[in-house]
């Protein structure tokens, strides 16, 4: 059976890394604007996203997420029927449903991609969720030229929504922590708070978790205080507070509207 035939959209980081993996598994077609034709590349570098798009059986669009709705109306016209577009850009749930009721009344499939983990470190093997009827495909035609797609099912969006939500946790804790050590080193205690650190993600557990969720529930007015006071020392340190004071509104309005739902588990 014949190869199908790939059109990347993007080669930037992620795009050179997923390039530089299908080159050689499958015919490929490679455009960026950024990036002019006969240039170095993994696979064809070529003009527009017309040249690269039409024919293509798969389109795999990783281009920034502000670009994505872009890509998908200029390829519309070129597409194929039945063609597999797979946007893995980082975008809202609903800027992917909007690329589906772009592109699939013109017979092409929509498969909203998410890439879960950073790629430089896995590579093409770096784990993605697909969303969209046609998810099993996509995940079918990747597994075999050594991807790691699940499906999930669901609609575009499903998948963006996952990643974002882990987005707001993971990246969130990138910003407590980089608030959290800038104090600590204003404060002469960049060491100890260094250890202790440590010691609390390494000890980091379930139980943990649900503790967290249901103190702030428990003892929300007198943790909006503590979270007050230690707004007074950033701002005394010379250190904004953007994320501390953010952690007190927060804290505040769950003292007034409730906690999320929660596991039903004793810490």
């Amino acid at each position: 059976m014949q190869d199908p035939q790939v059109a990347l959209l993007g080669y930037g980081e992620v795009g050179r890394i997923l390039a530089g993996g299908l080159a050689g598994r499958v015919p490929l077609r490679v455009y960026d604007p950024a990036c002019p034709p006969g240039g170095p590349a993994s696979g064809e570098l070529v003009a527009s996203n017309a040249a690269a798009v039409r024919g293509a059986d798969v389109v795999i669009a990783v281009t920034t997420g502000a670009d994505s709705l872009t890509a998908g109306a200029e390829s519309l016209p070129h597409l194929k029927p039945g063609a597999l577009y797979a946007d893995l850009s980082t975008g809202a749930p609903g800027d992917k449903r909007r690329l589906a009721e772009v592109l699939e009344p013109g017979g092409a499939a929509v498969v909203d991609g998410a890439i879960m983990a950073p790629i430089p470190l896995r590579g093409l093997a770096t784990p993605v969720l697909a969303s969209g009827e046609q998810a099993e495909r996509f995940a079918a035609f990747a597994g075999a030229r050594g991807m790691a797609v699940t499906p999930i099912g669901g609609a575009p969006g499903d998948a963006a929504a996952r990643k974002l939500l882990r987005s707001v946790l993971v990246k969130g804790l990138s910003a407590l922590l980089i608030e959290s050590r800038r104090a600590a080193e204003a404060a002469g205690l960049g060491e100890w708070f260094w250890e202790h650190l440590l010691e609390t993600v390494q000890n980091a557990d379930e139980a943990f978790v649900v503790r967290l969720l249901q103190g702030a529930g428990q003892h929300g007015v007198r943790r909006v205080h503590e979270m007050e006071a230690a707004t007074r020392m950033l701002t005394a340190l010379g250190v904004p507070a953007t994320m501390t004071e953010a952690t007190t509104a927060t804290l505040d309005h769950a003292t007034r509207a409730g906690l999320p739902p929660a596991p039903d588990k004793a810490p």
